[in-house]
């Protein structure tokens, strides 16, 4: 290559010229044309020394120069990408067929915030919002990849910002659903792995795909634990089997046809939608509405909160990588405290009830003689004794008061100052 210019020799013979530079720090190369065509290394310098104008001039932009991608060459590259990295890839692959049919072969440097920002409220309409905003980081990610791998230069979704959700879904069991649940869960009889499913899920907290993929060897019977490597973190997390745990647990060995702790007994494993219908059906059958598999994980949480567990070890038992995702559960512990207070009050009513039905039992003639050597009595007697003096009648101001057989003095002006022996 000679300032700039170069040509390549194809297998016909014929010759085609390019031409190279930078921007930025990046190389870009460009065809001029081919000689059989009427170009020439003469007219490849002139296109040089424009592009090198543009450069300097601030004119120049790549996205125009450039071949365009389309956003269908980069859903393909992104599924060979996702397939061996992320966890979540089964679920998320719909999505990315999404976004390859509503934007097809629109280039990508074409692809612009508005429209996104268009799908994004189109599906805030029917979908929920926290839906919207999973989906919406899939396109955001396919596009900075599609930065990383230089098919485009800028990433238009990031200026969209994800829809505020104020409150997080926490829908748990009351104890009579839960009980009703299980019930219903072992009348199942084409299902009867539902109901130790159910079990495992409302005493251990594990999700639905972790239950599902677990194999015997991850349960030890002799420390009573269950050791698993979380779906969603990828760590490690050990759960303490209690007593229904461990019935569930016999149960399925009991009836076990393979490595997995939930399969048929041909050999193949529970799946996802066989077990969606029955849990679904379970759940109508129980009287349980607005009610997913997940909540379990929240009905977990949820009473062991309410049971006066501290935040931090239901962080442990969720697998949680911060306390801020188990903080969604303060709530519970809060209207708990209020409920212990409440008890407080309750009980010093009870003592003040307890009291008055005590004094409801004195006679009135104690009552009677109680008011007759009353503060208030004795006092009344001091100002007569007073008022009479002061007429003249020589009444001394001193009281006698007798006290086992002795005979002490005191005035009336000091009996309320000193205690009466």
């Amino acid at each position: 290559m000679a300032k700039g210019i170069y040509e390549r020799k194809g297998l016909n013979g014929d010759v085609t010229y390019y031409i190279r530079y930078q921007v930025d720090g990046t190389d870009i190369k460009e065809r001029v044309g081919r000689k059989s065509r009427g170009f020439t290394r003469e007219l490849a310098k002139d296109a040089l020394k424009s592009r090198l104008g543009d450069v300097a001039q601030g004119y120049f932009n790549l996205e125009k120069v450039r071949k365009p991608v389309p956003f269908s060459k980069l859903a393909e590259r992104y599924k060979e990408f996702a397939a061996g990295y992320k966890r979540g890839w089964q679920e998320e692959k719909y999505i990315v067929e999404e976004f390859a049919t509503l934007f097809g072969d629109t280039p990508l440097a074409q692809t612009t915030t508005w429209q996104i920002e268009k799908w994004k409220a189109e599906q805030g309409r029917t979908l929920n919002l926290a839906t919207v905003n999973r989906r919406l980081t899939v396109i955001k990610h396919m596009f900075k990849k599609a930065v990383e791998w230089d098919l485009t230069k800028a990433n238009p979704a990031t200026a969209v910002k994800r829809f505020t959700i104020t409150s997080e879904r926490t829908r748990f069991l009351s104890g009579g659903e839960i009980q009703r649940l299980l019930q219903e869960s072992e009348k199942q009889v084409t299902s009867p792995w539902l109901l130790p499913l159910v079990t495992l899920a409302l005493n251990t907290g594990m999700r639905q795909g972790e239950l599902l993929a677990m194999k015997w060897e991850n349960v030890s019977f002799e420390r009573a634990v269950i050791s698993i490597v979380q779906s969603k973190t990828l760590r490690p997390k050990s759960i303490a089997i209690n007593q229904p745990t461990m019935d569930a647990l016999n149960w399925l060995k009991e009836n076990r046809y393979g490595d997995h702790l939930f399969m048929w007994p041909w050999g193949d494993k529970i799946g996802k939608v066989t077990f969606y219908d029955a849990f679904k059906k379970v759940c109508k059958a129980a009287e349980i509405e607005d009610f997913r598999f997940h909540d379990l994980r929240h009905t977990f949480a949820s009473h062991l909160v309410m049971a006066g567990v501290d935040l931090v070890t239901v962080k442990e038992l969720l697998g949680h990588r911060t306390i801020n995702m188990t903080n969604r559960y303060t709530h519970l512990a809060q209207e708990h405290k209020a409920l212990a207070v409440a008890k407080l009050s309750e009980r010093f009513e009870t003592q003040a009830s307890e009291a008055r039905a005590k004094e409801s039992l004195v006679s009135d003639e104690l009552k009677e003689a109680i008011n007759a050597v009353s503060p208030l009595n004795l006092e009344q007697n001091r100002n007569i004794f007073l008022v009479r003096r002061g007429r003249g009648l020589g009444i001394s101001n001193d009281i006698k008061w007798k006290f086992g057989g002795g005979e002490r003095i005191r005035t009336a002006a000091s009996r309320f100052c000193r205690p009466l022996p």
